[in-house]
């Protein structure tokens, strides 16, 4: 008959390997619209008054996982209840399953943290002016 430290460490196997598998990129695209642009008389650009635009976009990627993760983070998440030569109650099984839901959801929210996209945009009015041999302003 298997042993608790058997059955904890075939729980942590278990559970690590489906962990293994977390590795989400999600894609981003960022567009931007923006007027067409005509030169003055005195040199400067200003914005044209028609209808033409131009679309500017921009992808972004962002990877999350989880896939060097150690078997080790689920050891002690098999309840107690489930140790050798003993009857097995359903809500030792239970137990058993919501702890390591609750603990999967929390490594993986670990995982996951804020990023930031920068969607600044450069127009060419701002590269005629800006980016002169006057250099920035």
């Amino acid at each position: 008959m298997a042993t608790y430290a058997q059955l904890n460490s075939n729980a942590q196997t278990q559970c690590g390997r489906q962990l293994r598998t977390f590795d989400k990129t999600m894609a981003l695209t960022v567009q931007t619209y923006t007027r067409g642009q005509w030169t003055g008389g005195s040199g400067y650009r200003y914005p044209r008054t028609g209808s033409n635009s131009v679309a500017i976009s921009r992808n972004y990627y962002h990877r999350f996982e989880y896939v060097s993760a150690s078997y080790s983070v689920y050891n002690g998440y098999l309840d107690g209840g489930i140790y050798s030569g003993q009857l097995i109650h359903d809500d030792d099984v239970y137990n058993t399953i919501s702890r390591v839901v609750r603990r999967t959801v929390d490594l993986i929210e670990g995982r996951m943290g804020t990023r930031n996209v920068s969607a600044l945009v450069c127009h060419s009015s701002c590269h005629g002016s800006c980016h002169s041999s006057r250099g920035r302003r």
